[in-house]
């Protein structure tokens, strides 16, 4: 008798529903691992972009602005340049930026315009400020081609630099920073501060949502000292202010604009004049720590 061996088929065994859940979730895991990886390189790679924007843009604005002021007119004669800065602020999401304004008398060989003549010489009236636009803050500049009896008006409006945020300049007297000068009162300061700052800030996005990038810069400029009739103006005022502090008693300082004495102990203002001008106000102050009683 022969025996019959039967034969059964293998039958495949599958994935579980455990094991089918399990691998879900590592995949989820590994995607999601991988998702935040490159979100993060993105956004990194922006806020990079963002910052190189912000420099860039507060480069060419402290460029251009350098450029103008370090080529200043310098004169002995204040009539035939100006400088004026005027100190302006606005309140911003992150909190007090300068909006100064500057006007100044420069020159410049390049013209204005893009033609082969058109009777401009080399001296200009430049000025900068930040406004705003459709698009944000831009740093705009005005330059007439001459110099003239209006320096607040004429010429041609260029935008230099956008997203502009701050503009600050500070004149140096020897002293001290300024926020305010005007040459006609005060003549040429030592130097000029500039203090710059832009935003990156995409078109159409908020430039206060940006990195903001800061730049400043020193330049130099030759002192021209204030005109004469200001100087005389100066020089009343510190002697009205010495014979207030002093008074017309005995041991007090009496000065009047004509040298004479008040009273004793008053000082010859004759001796500080000189035969080229009014009397010298260092000279004065000088007598007056002498000649001042204990």
């Amino acid at each position: 008798m022969t025996a019959v061996r039967s034969i059964h088929p293998r039958v495949r065994r599958g994935f579980t529903i455990v094991e089918l859940i399990l691998a879900g979730v590592i995949a989820s895991l590994v995607i999601g691992v991988l998702t935040m990886s490159m979100s993060q390189i993105i956004k990194s790679k922006s806020i990079s972009k963002e910052r190189l924007d912000a420099f860039v843009r507060a480069d060419v604005a402290l460029k251009n602005l350098r450029r103008d002021m370090i080529s200043i007119l310098r004169r002995d004669d204040l009539f035939f340049t100006r400088l004026k800065i005027e100190d302006d602020s606005i309140q911003t999401p992150r909190g007090e930026f300068n909006r100064d304004e500057i006007l100044l008398f420069n020159h410049r060989l390049r013209a204005s315009r893009e033609i082969d003549y058109n009777g401009e010489g080399v001296e200009y009236e430049t000025a900068y400020r930040v406004d705003d636009d459709d698009w944000g803050p831009v740093l705009w500049q005005r330059r007439d081609a001459l110099p003239d009896q209006y320096p607040t008006a004429g010429g041609i409006v260029t935008p230099i630099s956008e997203g502009v945020v701050e503009l600050s300049v500070e004149a140096w007297d020897g002293e001290q920073w300024l926020e305010d000068w005007d040459s006609d009162y005060d003549g040429l300061p030592h130097a000029l501060r500039i203090s710059v700052r832009a935003s990156g800030h995409l078109p159409g996005e908020s430039a206060w949502d940006a990195p903001i990038a800061t730049l400043r810069t020193i330049v130099p400029l030759d002192r021209v000292p204030p005109p004469d009739d200001v100087m005389e103006d100066q020089l009343q005022q510190l002697i009205a202010l010495l014979n207030n502090e002093g008074g017309d008693g005995e041991g007090g300082i009496g000065l009047n604009a004509d040298g004479g004495e008040d009273g004793e102990g008053a000082i010859n203002n004759d001796a500080a004049e000189s035969s080229d001008g009014p009397p010298d106000i260092n000279t004065i102050l000088n007598e007056l720590n002498t000649e001042r009683p204990d």
